[in-house]
């Protein structure tokens, strides 16, 4: 597959039009990659094509993953001795994380 081929792919999969569309949309994809490189455009075509086969996880889902992590965190932290207040201070600042950044269950 030639780059422009791979590019074409890639622009197709995201929805963009231009590299500099990929670059505002989806910097987590471009972020330390020389794009004037085939090597790295192919990286971010296998990244793309990894995401695109994970299913959507629903809303109902999210959800109910949220009150069970909810739950999770009263029961630990109860366990640990925290206050109600505590523990919904460190709710709150899981919540806010969560729309920065990912959060992966290791670092909580």
């Amino acid at each position: 597959m030639k780059m422009l081929e791979v590019k074409q792919e890639v622009y197709k999969l995201t929805r963009t039009g231009t590299t500099q569309e990929l670059k505002k949309g989806h910097p987590e994809l471009t972020e330390g990659r020389d794009l004037r490189y085939k090597a790295h455009w192919v990286t971010i075509l296998e990244q793309v094509r990894a995401l695109k086969q994970m299913p959507d996880i629903s809303l109902t889902e999210l959800e109910e993953s949220e009150k069970m992590l909810k739950g999770s965190l009263l029961t630990v932290g109860a366990m640990a001795g925290l206050t109600q207040d505590e523990i919904e201070i460190d709710w709150k600042r899981i919540q806010l994380e969560a729309q920065i950044a990912d959060i992966h269950i290791e670092d909580l």
